[in-house]
């Protein structure tokens, strides 16, 4: 078993001439006249799609910026491979060792000098999960990051993917206000998964036509082969309902609604969802009072009148 490393996981620079001091001096020296995105927070190299082995920095305002003209390039014959990350504290300039235990990935590395993760470089590192398939690392995005459940994973992982990265690569730098155009496009996308039984319309929930009424009856059932009418009620689209739910009190729409949605099983817990304190005999009545005008509608469309109905009933 290999001994478990307890050795601090960066080191602070000191005036001793090493590469680190360069370049901790050439970030005190950019940070005396900063451009608009701020000073350089943190250096680190990133593996991200298209930016493989660039040097990243994040500045103050939350900005990722790529080192494109190599503001920060280390002088020969020093290996550019792999850069050193280093992140401004308290106490200076910290240097990560990079094959410290906890300096394994850039947010690890971050966490170990105390510093917060900053959203854009959370979601860039989950964009890059969605990419190669890592599902245990967007799960820890959506549910850390996000604050989701994970009924989120496919939305985030497709949104992720999409443009809202693009100014990195385009112009070199990612400003934290992408997570907004991110997270818009992850609702939309969230929404377009959503079953059409979880979805709602002014409000209301969207009910599927073999909802059950009770007796064998859904909504299926009173709204076949009924003659449409020209009126409206909230929730429902189809007119033939309404013509049944216009026929019933305010008190007997409630019931038959609550019968509607799903999970309730019965009218009388129907009328309880609906708050009636006799739920047993209200319900019951609403049930007849339904049953008998979707009756007396097939009646009409069918021509047999209100006898036949009544016989049926």
């Amino acid at each position: 078993m290999t001994a478990e490393d307890l050795s601090t996981s960066y080191y602070m620079v000191e005036d001793d001439g090493s590469i680190d001091t360069h370049i901790a001096e050439r970030v005190n020296q950019f940070n005396w006249d900063p451009d608009s995105a701020g000073a350089v927070m943190a250096l680190f190299p990133v593996e991200w799609a298209g930016a493989e082995g660039e040097l990243a920095t994040l500045r103050e305002n939350g900005t990722v910026t790529l080192d494109l003209d190599g503001t920060f390039e280390r002088p020969e014959p020093f290996d550019r491979v792999t850069p050193p990350t280093m992140i401004t504290t308290t106490n200076g300039m910290a240097v990560l060792k990079p094959n410290h235990p906890d300096n394994q990935t850039i947010e690890s590395g971050f966490r170990a000098v105390g510093i917060p993760i900053p959203d854009v470089v959370r979601a860039m590192n989950a964009r890059e999960a969605a990419r190669t398939g890592d599902r245990a690392a967007l799960r820890t995005f959506v549910s850390e990051g996000l604050g989701r459940w994970s009924g989120w994973s496919e939305p985030v992982s497709t949104a992720l993917l999409g443009n809202w990265a693009d100014p990195l690569y385009n112009e070199g730098q990612l400003c934290p206000n992408a997570m907004d155009q991110f997270l818009a496009e992850a609702s939309v996308i969230n929404g377009q998964l959503k079953p059409i039984w979880l979805r709602q319309a002014n409000r209301a929930h969207v009910r599927l036509l073999d909802t059950p009424l009770g007796d064998g009856m859904t909504l299926y059932d009173v709204l076949s082969d009924q003659p449409a009418a020209d009126t409206s009620f909230e929730g429902f689209d189809d007119p033939r309902l309404i013509q049944i739910l216009n026929a019933l009190s305010e008190e007997e729409q409630r019931v038959t609604i609550a019968r509607s949605r799903r999970g309730v099983a019965s009218w009388p817990e129907a009328a309880r969802v609906a708050g009636f304190s006799q739920p047993e005999v209200v319900g019951e009545r609403v049930r007849r009072k339904v049953k008998r005008l979707a009756n007396q509608l097939s009646g009409q469309e069918t021509g047999d009148g209100g006898e036949a109905g009544e016989r049926r009933r």
